[in-house]
């Protein structure tokens, strides 16, 4: 390690439990109990299954219709 001098304090460093002593931002306890108002409340387990479902039954049609395509497209050259 480098040999840095370190700068000399006045004293004891202050207590941040003291009453008098103001806290550091984003020390103590919140204004206004609970969750911030920008936090929903969770979702479901069935309506994430229930979004995977509809996403993987859009793809699987999606991918019928290219196969069908591609079939009418090779068959239909005579």
């Amino acid at each position: 390690m480098t040999d840095q001098k370190r700068p000399a304090t006045d004293g004891p460093a202050p207590d941040p439990a003291a009453p008098a002593s103001p806290l550091p931002p984003g020390a103590g306890s919140p204004l206004q109990p609970g969750p911030p108002m920008s936090v929903n409340a969770p979702i479901t387990d069935t309506s994430i299954n229930r979004s995977a479902l509809m996403v993987g039954a859009v793809i699987a049609v999606l991918v019928v219709i290219v196969v069908l395509v591609i079939l009418a497209a090779l068959l239909g050259r005579h």
